[in-house]
């Protein structure tokens, strides 16, 4: 559906995704001191080209930092409890996509509904969620991690549940990069933006209309400040 004629009139709640859709920050960011090649050793030792052996169950509430720390320290030759305070660290200042954050600020300031639902660790909640201020720019903040699940089929509704006021997937916007989640948020009833790029989205919302029932402040009416 061209931007030109998407009518969001009847859209009562927005539903972001986090990873690489309202943020596209890298976890991780703060290395111990001479440590050039710590974002490579996190890959290598963690991540393992994502080796669904570790982010799979890290994702699912399986596992914890702490646990992700231990391994780190015995590829790395340091402390566990210091890896884990610099692991912790680099996940308090990271970078957002500024359209995105921008239309989800605009949402908090109007009638409508905001609920963020990603797949991700334990860090997400413990750390970035806090740092960021994220639980106050949304309603509804769900992880995976805390559910034990990955599955957005199930985390959506979980969502909804929590926002009450029968928000469904037939009252609901979604913003996600990637194919696969929109496709069945639409499959499911609702609506659906895939986030492909700043200068896209920008041009996307633009041409939206939602109507004076879910109108959505100028950027101008936002005074929460991101911290």
């Amino acid at each position: 559906m061209s931007p030109e004629k998407m009518d969001l009139s009847h859209i009562r709640c927005v539903v972001f995704d986090y990873g690489f859709s309202l943020s596209s920050g890298l976890y991780f960011n703060v290395s111990p001191p001479g440590m050039t090649d710590w974002e490579e050793r996190v890959q290598r030792a963690v991540f393992r080209g994502n080796d669904d052996t570790i982010t799979g169950p890290w994702m699912r509430g399986e596992i914890g930092l702490v646990e992700i720390a231990g391994l780190l320290a015995r590829e790395i030759g340091l402390d566990a409890e210091e890896v884990l305070w610099y692991l912790r660290q680099g996940c308090t200042d990271l970078g957002f996509n500024e359209a995105v954050y921008e239309f989800a600020r605009r949402v908090h300031c109007s009638p409508l509904k905001s609920a963020l639902v990603t797949a991700n660790m334990d860090v997400f909640s413990d750390v970035v969620v806090p740092s960021h201020g994220l639980d106050d720019l949304f309603d509804v903040i769900v992880n995976s991690a805390d559910v034990g699940t990955c599955d957005k089929t199930v985390l959506w509704p979980l969502a909804f549940n929590s926002l009450g006021c029968g928000i469904s997937y037939r009252d609901s916007l979604l913003i996600e990069d990637g194919e696969k989640n929109p496709a069945a948020f639409r499959k499911l009833g609702g609506m659906a933006h895939q986030y492909l790029g700043e200068g896209e989205f920008c041009g996307w919302l633009d041409g939206v209309d939602f109507g004076e029932n879910g109108s959505v402040a100028p950027s101008s009416a936002s005074s929460q400040k991101r911290v």
